[in-house]
């Protein structure tokens, strides 16, 4: 399987996850919000996030703060295009880690343009400490990441 090809089967494989679960979770949580699923661990708890990683630009007006975050998704794309393309062909975690990152990013920005705000529902806490919640494309973003930073550790660390 070709770089291309492996980059769009995990990016919309992330894409569908990351919407499947936010219809879901939608479609069962929208009245009642929250279901305890490991008790004083972890719940699945509606939340609407109008800001990106742990609530920033939540507090700007709707149009700027759309505007201003689809602009970075569009940047972020671009410089995921930019590595892919000219990274080689056998850089497997690279285009895994880079299709994590786009199939997340997308699925939020579906999110900001059909909601204006991002579906997050998974829910860790321990005692009074929880973790701000977030979403599979979350997941997508964050361990693609890891991948992307692990890649360019080994292969361009001296």
């Amino acid at each position: 399987m070709g770089k291309w090809s492996r980059f769009l089967l995990v990016a919309l494989v992330t894409l569908a996850a990351d919407q499947a679960s936010k219809i879901t979770i939608w479609n069962h949580l929208q009245v009642v919000r929250r279901a305890e699923v490991i008790p004083h661990f972890f719940d699945l708890s509606l939340a609407m996030n109008t800001g990106v990683a742990f609530g920033m630009f939540s507090g700007e007006a709707h149009g700027y703060r759309v505007a201003a975050l689809l602009a970075m998704n569009l940047l972020a794309l671009g410089v995921i295009f930019y590595f892919l393309v000219t990274s080689g062909r056998e850089e497997r975690f690279f285009h895994w880690g880079l299709a994590l990152v786009a199939g997340g990013a997308v699925g939020n920005a579906v999110d900001r343009i059909r909601l204006g705000a991002v579906i997050d529902f998974l829910e860790f806490y321990v005692g009074g400490y929880h973790w701000p919640n977030f979403n599979v494309a979350d997941i997508g973003i964050s361990v693609g990441t890891g991948l992307v930073f692990l890649h360019l550790w080994f292969t361009r660390h001296d």
